[in-house]
């Protein structure tokens, strides 16, 4: 069964498009380790994150209902640090480690929205800039 909340059932509108992200699980059934992801939509709220679990460490029940704590590079260069709880856990296909989660912020501060807010106001630039990020991203693990 599928949990994911369909589109029109959101409180808060979503914007859609990929932002790196580094994601590490904060639960003790899940073996401890910083996994790379991105952000697939995003709201002031909570996001869509997929990640890859390259080495099979994650079982998508355990996800759900766990706490993770979400990092983000902003444009700026400013690395924000957001703790979330996931809400819905899917593995994309069985036979592959991909994952896409659906997370709602936790006790978010006003700094952090605001962060939040800028990224999401992005949605109307130019989407090139935020591959060279990702690829800067990448270069520097």
């Amino acid at each position: 069964m599928n949990n994911t909340p369909s589109y029109d059932q959101r409180r808060h509108e979503r914007i859609r498009f990929a932002y790196p992200v580094e994601i590490k699980i904060l639960s003790p059934h899940v073996e401890q380790a910083i996994y790379e992801g991105y952000f697939d939509d995003v709201s002031i709220k909570g996001a869509c994150l997929q990640f890859e679990d390259k080495f099979g460490r994650v079982m998508v029940g355990e996800l759900t209902e766990s706490k993770m704590r979400v990092s983000i590079k902003m444009p700026d260069g400013e690395k924000i640090i957001i703790i979330s709880k996931v809400r819905w856990a899917k593995k994309d296909m069985p036979q592959k480690l991909h994952f896409t989660i659906g997370v709602e912020f936790e006790n978010i501060e006003d700094w952090q929205l605001e962060a939040v807010k800028k990224l999401v106001s992005i949605k109307d630039k130019d989407h090139n800039m935020m591959w060279s990020l990702w690829d800067n991203y990448q270069k520097q693990i």
